[in-house]
This record gives C-alpha cells, sequence and structure tokens, in this order.
C-alpha cells in the first residue's frame, strides 16, 4: 500500500513539491560585512557610507553583504570603542545587526573615561542601514508554473522597531523585479511578531517568468537617525533575522484531488473484510 501511495503521490507531481533549494545552502557562504575602524580616533567619527567587502559564492548560491554605520571614539593610549552595523550569513541565517567593540589597549580605565567614551559611542545619532542579495542559479524553473516563497524573520530581544525607517523584500530574475514587499508590510509583521514574541513568516506566490533558471532575493532595512532609539547595546546585538527559507513549486488543485482519491482508494482496500 505504501509504495501505490508513493507512485499516486509522484505520478500526481506532489513528490516534486520539495523545496528548489535547502534553506542551509541557501544561506552559504558564512561571511560579513562591517566596516573595519581606523585606528587613532580621539574625537566622535561617525561614518554612514556603504561598506563592501565583495560577494562570495558556494554552490549555486551567490551573496552580497553591504553594511553601513560606524561610531568610534578613543581615549589616547588606553582604549578604543567602535559600534558598527553588520550583515552577515551564518549557519541557517542572514543577520543584520550591530556590534560594540571596546579594545583596551594595554592601560586601565582612567577616571571613569571609558565608560564616557562608551556611553558617547552608543548615544551618538547615527543611521544604519543594511543590505543583501542572493543569487540562486541553475534552476529549473517552469514558465507558467505557481511557486511559493516563504521566509521567517524574527527581531532582536528588547528592541524599538519604531527606529526602522525601512524594511523590505525584493524578488527578481534577469533583473526584472517579480514581487516587492514593502517596508509597511514587512514592518507591520515585525510589530505583531514583537508583541506575540516567535517568528513570523512572510511568503508570497509568483509565476516563473520565461526563460527563467536564476532567481535574485534581495533584504535591505535602515534606521532613522537616532539609532539609539532602537535600544540599549552592550555588546553583539541582532536586529533583525531571516531563517527558514523555501521556494517549491505550488500543487495544482486537479494534482491534489487526485492524490486525495488514490489515499481514499487505499483506505477502502485495507478494510477487512465484511464491513
Amino acid at each position: 500500500m505504501k509504495l501505490a501511495l508513493a507512485f499516486i503521490l509522484a505520478s500526481s507531481g506532489l513528490a516534486q513539491a520539495q523545496s528548489l533549494i535547502s534553506s542551509a545552502d541557501f544561506f552559504n557562504p558564512d561571511f560579513e560585512a562591517r566596516r573595519p575602524a581606523p585606528g587613532g580616533v580621539i574625537t566622535l567619527s561617525v561614518n554612514t557610507t556603504l561598506y563592501n567587502p565583495g560577494s562570495q559564492s558556494a554552490g549555486d548560491v551567490t551573496w552580497t553583504h553591504q553594511a553601513g554605520g560606524l561610531v568610534q571614539a578613543g581615549i589616547a593610549l588606553v582604549a578604543d570603542v567602535n559600534l558598527a552595523a553588520y550583515t552577515q550569513t551564518i549557519g541557517n541565517s542572514l543577520v543584520f545587526g550591530r556590534d560594540l567593540n571596546v579594545d583596551l589597549l594595554g592601560l586601565p580605565d582612567l577616571g571613569g573615561l571609558l565608560t564616557g567614551t562608551v556611553n558617547s559611542v552608543t548615544g551618538a545619532s547615527a543611521i544604519n542601514s543594511w543590505d543583501s542579495s542572493a543569487t540562486v542559479s541553475n534552476l529549473a524553473l517552469s514558465e507558467g508554473v505557481l511557486y511559493s516563497a516563504s521566509f521567517n524573520v524574527s527581531s532582536g530581544a528588547g528592541l524599538n522597531l519604531n527606529a526602522l525607517s525601512a524594511a523590505n523584500f525584493s524578488l527578481l530574475s534577469g533583473g526584472v523585479a517579480i514581487e516587492d514587499i514593502n517596508s509597511v508590510e514587512t514592518l507591520n509583521v515585525l510589530n505583531l511578531l514583537t508583541l506575540g514574541g516567535g517568528l513570523a513568516t512572510i511568503d508570497f506566490q509568483f509565476y516563473a517568468p520565461a526563460g527563467a533558471d536564476d532567481l535574485t532575493f534581495e533584504f535591505d532595512a535602515a534606521t532613522i537617525a537616532n539609532v539609539n532609539l532602537l535600544g540599549t547595546i552592550t555588546d553583539n546585538q541582532t536586529v533583525l533575522q531571516f531563517t527558514n527559507f523555501s521556494v517549491a513549486p505550488v500543487p495544482e488543485p486537479s494534482t491534489l484531488a487526485l492524490a486525495s482519491l488514490g489515499f481514499m482508494v487505499i483506505l477502502r482496500r485495507r478494510r477487512p473484510c465484511g464491513i
């Protein structure tokens, strides 16, 4: 009976409805975009331009990361303090975050100067921005077939998402936009997420365009000038995290009906005699 059910599922197309690329493969390779802090800074400095370390590939996936926002201050011969935005693929996730680094240069803090420097850095007004794109190639997309795409999104603990001025997602093929999920939709999902806790899911459906064998997925977000409104930070802080990526063909209603009919036939055959 199991073989019969497997045959029905295969013939109906349901067996091929798995994701076109696994979530773990999608978020490869692991690498980060984070502007390195120049040495020798004494007064407070702010750099909001995007930093791009280039693209990296693993298998059929190529990621490009950019991150903007670096606030830095230092105490001569004592410490260097910087707060930088970073974008990173790691494990089974894409992370938009910010990282506070305090580098003691071999001498003890003098009269609380270090604490004051940290406070000036974390309280500075600066625009943070995150931008990542992933192009997946060698996909066997079928023109006219309906596909479903989804991913989970979560925000870091204790964050005030009102400090985000943008959070967008786009899907393209051959440079042509297929789907745009704008800031209003994304931030509404995230606000509900913050109130309810846990993960939120963004999903949508699209038809593959003619001749398409690659898809590009773009994720971006930005803060308003008062980035400190996101909340306090002591070291490394996740702002947004994207996980559980999936793209799969959507079974047609007729194939679902065929599978249901086949399953009913199997159940009837399993009934004892006389029933």
